[in-house]
């Protein structure tokens, strides 16, 4: 007798898309747990504020993270569609989301070292992987439900989409053109000064320089498309 499939393809797909969200929210939440496991007791107390490293990359990261499961939502709510392309993309996100904040643990260790370039080259490769694949769901569910969104709804993802591959592609370009020539940026905690980041200087440049040209198509080519819609 055979048995009955466990497959999400034989579920109803409100039942499959809710299973799946709560699987990505569970593993979102690991990787805010992992994240805090990054942290160390410093021998002194005084050590907490004057050797900020670990505190500055569990904030940038938590703020990563944290948009990483907000677009996850967004996603679901309005875009997903329990298919194997769709799932394959939200299983290939949640695993980089997880080694990313591993390779916060790596970068951390290595940071005062030159090999904290090379950490700094994987958590950030991991960064364009995740955020990367998020965007490419994103795109999919789009596509799938573009005749029943409303316009508001479509200009939101387009919105997100640019945005996404703005700071994807900065990410990526950084990645792609870092060289040796270190940046080390320090911050000054009363009189003393602690190395927070030991990072190729065009990785830097090029991550920077993606963030701002992704806010700005984000914000304006939504309009764009809006206004010649309406002409």
């Amino acid at each position: 007798m055979n048995e009955p499939s466990d497959s999400y393809e034989n579920n109803p797909p409100e039942r499959s898309t809710h299973r799946l969200e709560a699987f990505s929210d569970i593993v979102i939440g690991f990787s805010l747990a992992q994240l805090g496991l990054t942290l160390v007791i410093p021998p002194h107390a005084i050590e907490f504020v004057t050797r900020p490293a670990g505190i500055f990359a569990f904030v940038l990261t938590f703020m990563v993270v944290s948009r990483f499961w907000w677009v996850n939502h967004f996603v679901f709510t309005h875009y997903f569609r329990a298919n194997r392309l769709m799932v394959a993309f939200d299983f290939l996100g949640l695993g980089s989301l997880l080694l990313q904040v591993f390779a916060l643990q790596l970068y951390l260790h290595f940071v005062p070292l030159e090999e904290g370039a090379v950490a700094s080259r994987i958590y950030f490769a991991l960064f364009s992987l995740s955020y990367g694949t998020q965007g490419a769901m994103l795109a999919v569910g789009l596509r799938y439900h573009l005749d029943s969104l409303s316009p508001q709804l479509r200009r939101e993802a387009v919105r997100v989409l640019f945005g996404r591959a703005g700071i994807v592609a900065g990410s990526a370009l950084g990645n792609l053109l870092a060289s040796n020539d270190l940046a080390k940026i320090f911050i000054a905690v009363g009189k003393q000064s602690t190395l927070v980041a030991n990072l190729p200087s065009s990785l830097l440049v090029y991550t920077l320089l993606g963030i701002i040209l992704g806010a700005i198509a984000s914000w304006f080519i939504p309009r764009l498309f809006h206004s010649l819609r309406t002409v």
